[in-house]
């Protein structure tokens, strides 16, 4: 088989705007704590619409689901005017992602009616691009027809425009055009398709003329996917649309085809690529050997032969994708018809498809293994149905005499039942999945690939792990998580889409409240922990202590005055702290640095006594008077009427922050932590003391003392005799 891709494929511009511009968004909530939303899906993917989900973009169905406050994201395909205004109306903070080309149409298609013209609006009346600019273009006046028939049934009309749907085929609107000419005395053509889905109908002409098959890659509520598939059908080809690589039916190909994959506006390369990758691992199931040696199952038709393995994972499940009219059933059977292996039952002796059988393991070659079940003949295990797993030999997983549980797929010509215990184990891995997500249980899962958008891992089925979810922040290289096997959460299963959601970043959260919780109970106030500092802000530090990040304070870090909570902690700084209370109710937990180094009041009496002369600096002037610290953590208050001897209008004309001053201790109060200090009675002791040891150093170098120098004085004075008088009248 060949298979051949487009030219051109993934998301246009418009598309890629409002994904890029929903994630943006979806980030800064996850920062501020908002919610998104956007009213219908943001695009016409349902895979891309699910990564979104899982980055926490919600989807309403009305504005009025819309909580007031939450942020709305209008989707690419545009919105009518009175969804803004009701959205504003509501409180809603609205960001638009509307596609720059659907802007021009609404645009064009509202000046031409204010211009008097009557609007011909070619497009599909429901949907939501074409709602949009009806709603801009003021509504009355307006007609949307779909088709040339719908075009000849308007009335005459005195003048005339015709927009489109940006994702209409040219040659319709060329046509339905030259119809309203006919009916109107002036028409005007305005250009408004996309050509970027232009040029992808055209490619997917040319293609079609080269392929056998054409696979269609899209949404089904894809407009511009729709006009690839009518494309391939006028051509007369085989054509398929699917919307992921698991809805590819391997009955669809035959021995020697050529295959086309074209893929719409809306599909992300990631996916495109998925499906290429399927194509090329597809061996056409109709050969002449394999015909001869494996029939049909009764349902299927004579062309269809034997079942193949399908997508890299595994089987794609039976009726995923409706069929093109005319074409092949579902490898089990159409719709209800099909086999289910959920309801089947195991019942001994019976070896119809769908049982369930349980057999021992008699040969092992390189390509099959052969099975006693206790039919008549041995039972048919081929390479292909032996496990989920990649393999190459049968002999990686079975062993003669191995006991293992298989489902009977089908019989052979021959009445040999062809088992497979690959569905056995994927039957079992849905089950599990599913049980996982209900009871919220934690699974294994073993990461196989890095894929746009996050990880894919192997849960007995294709898992998917949004970037967002792994780990608890967010991860900058996700390859290093390629061959590892995470713990994870289960999030969403969907079966019927095949669809397996995974959450790392859950059981993390569950594995991180659990130790909070259990730290909480053992915590105990005063005593000392070890942690590190997480985060940094102006008021103070977060500090893990082992499962909690507990507040240190600013107030709390240092026993002097601290401003900025940098100078003394760093974020990943390992710090020793003391547990100052624990809020059990509310989860939270206050703590403290300072308290483990020691309190500098403790000594204070003994270093700073009273009468003692000391030096501080000034660290705040109050109107009362300056606080000057003498030690870390120790404060002393100069009161104003202590600055000087003076009168003083206000401590600043004094003094500022920063001086140093030279101050008395008068009164110290270490229950209070309070010193009164004063800088006008240091000045009056440092002058007692100065004279002190000028009359101390005289009297050392003088052999006259002072005294005699001062008695002449007095003497010569007559303070003697009045002395001496005075003595007499006691006598």
């Amino acid at each position: 088989m060949r298979v051949f891709l487009a030219r051109h494929h993934g998301f246009c511009s418009g598309v890629k705007q409002a994904v890029e511009l929903a994630e943006k968004v979806a980030q800064e909530a996850r920062e501020t704590g908002g919610t998104v939303w956007t009213l219908g899906p943001l695009i016409h993917n349902r895979r891309v619409v699910a990564g979104l989900e899982a980055l926490g973009v919600r989807t309403a169905t009305a504005l009025d689901d819309i909580p007031p406050g939450d942020t709305l994201i209008l989707p690419s395909h545009g919105a009518p005017p009175v969804f803004y205004e009701q959205a504003e109306a509501r409180g809603l903070k609205v960001v638009d992602a509307t596609c720059p080309l659907v802007r021009k149409v609404q645009k064009t298609a509202r000046e031409l009616r204010e211009r008097g013209y009557d609007l011909v609006l070619v497009g599909e009346p429901q949907h939501t691009e074409v709602e949009g600019v009806v709603g801009w273009a003021g509504g009355d006046g307006v007609r949307v027809i779909e088709t040339v028939d719908e075009a000849r049934a308007l009335p005459a009309m005195g003048k005339a425009a015709v927009v489109s749907q940006t994702t209409q085929r040219p040659e319709d609107v060329r046509r339905i055009a030259d119809v309203v000419r006919e009916k109107s005395g002036e028409v005007r053509l305005r250009p408004t398709l996309c050509p970027v889905t232009s040029d992808r109908q055209k490619e997917a002409r040319e293609l079609a003329e080269r392929v056998d098959v054409l696979i269609v890659v899209g949404g089904r509520e894809s407009a511009n996917t729709r006009r690839l598939v009518d494309v391939g059908r006028e051509m007369g080809r085989r054509v398929h649309q699917v919307e992921n690589y698991e809805e590819i039916d391997p009955s669809w190909f035959r021995p020697g085809d050529v295959v086309g994959v074209a893929a719409g506006t809306s599909t992300p390369d990631w996916i495109t690529e998925e499906v290429v990758a399927r194509m090329k691992e597809i061996e056409p199931n109709t050969e002449p050997e394999e015909t001869k040696k494996v029939a049909a199952p009764p349902e299927a038709s004579p062309e269809r032969g034997a079942t193949s393995p399908a997508g890299p994972e595994g089987p794609a499940e039976p009726g995923n994708g409706p069929a093109p009219e005319g074409g092949p059933s579902s490898p089990d059977g159409d719709g209800e018809k099909a086999v289910s292996q959920e309801n089947a039952l195991t019942v001994p002796g019976t070896f119809e498809p769908g049982a369930r059988v349980t057999g021992t393991v008699v040969k092992v070659s390189p390509t099959e293994a052969l099975l006693d079940i206790g039919h008549k003949s041995e039972a048919v295990m081929p390479l292909s149905e032996i496990s989920r797993q990649k393999i190459s030999s049968p002999e990686e997983v079975l062993k003669e005499g191995q006991v293992v549980e298989a489902l009977v797929v089908r019989l052979d010509d021959e009445g040999h039942p062809i088992l497979s215990r690959k569905r056995i184990e994927e039957e079992e891995a849905w089950k599990r999945l599913a049980e996982a997500r209900d009871q919220n249980l934690t699974i294994e899962a073993p990461v196989t690939a890095l894929v746009k958008g996050g990880l894919v891992a192997n849960v007995g089925t294709r898992g998917f792990i949004p970037a967002s979810q792994v780990g608890l922040g967010f991860i900058q290289d996700l390859s290093q998580y390629v061959g590892r096997t995470l713990k994870v959460k289960v999030l969403e299963v969907d079966r019927g889409e095949r669809k397996v959601i995974l959450s790392e970043k859950q059981h993390l959260e569950e594995e991180q409240s659990r130790a909070k919780e259990e730290l909480l109970g053992s915590l105990t106030e005063g005593e000392t922990r070890t942690g590190e500092v997480r985060r940094v802000a102006d008021y103070g530090a977060f500090v893990d202590i082992g499962g909690i990040d507990g507040l240190l304070h600013v107030s709390e870090m240092s026993w002097r005055r601290v401003k900025d909570p940098r100078e003394i902690v760093k974020e990943g700084d390992r710090v020793e702290v003391r547990v100052l209370k624990v809020d059990r109710e509310r989860g939270r937990v206050s703590l403290g640095l300072k308290q483990v180094e020691g309190d500098p009041w403790a000594d204070v009496p003994k270093r700073f006594p009273v009468g003692s002369l000391v030096s501080g600096k000034v660290v705040s002037v109050a109107d009362f008077g300056a606080f000057v610290e003498l030690d870390d953590g120790v404060e002393g208050l100069v009161h104003v009427s202590q600055l000087s001897d003076k009168r003083v209008g206000h401590p600043s004309d004094l003094v500022k922050v920063g001086d140093e001053l030279r101050v008395k201790v008068l009164k110290v109060n270490p229950a209070e932590r309070r010193i009164s200090l004063s800088a006008r009675g240091a000045e009056e002791e440092m002058d007692r003391r100065e004279i002190r040891k000028f009359l101390r150093d005289a009297n050392e170098g003088a052999a006259v003392t002072i005294g005699d120098l001062v008695g002449d004085v007095f003497r010569d004075a007559g303070l003697g005799e009045r002395k001496n008088a005075g003595s007499r009248k006691k006598n």
